[in-house]
């Protein structure tokens, strides 16, 4: 039996919740629609939409690291 119990809390706030909509559904949506205009297949460009997505979230992770 544990006898160390923990109790975790998260808080997820507003701007949490408006930057995951931001991020993942405009944003992925803008980057499989110009992948699916390069490639002309679903499959690329949902890997595109995806890389995409990725790509400007480490990207925003790396300027806010340089800008401290």
């Amino acid at each position: 039996m544990l006898h160390n119990q923990e109790f975790k809390v998260y808080i997820i706030t507003s701007g949490d919740i408006l930057r995951f909509f931001v991020m993942e559904i405009v944003i992925g949506t803008m980057a499989y629609s110009i992948a699916m205009k390069l490639f002309h297949n679903v499959f690329l460009a949902s890997a595109g939409s995806w890389a995409g997505t990725e790509g400007i979230k480490r990207l925003t992770g790396v300027l806010r690291a340089i800008a401290k």
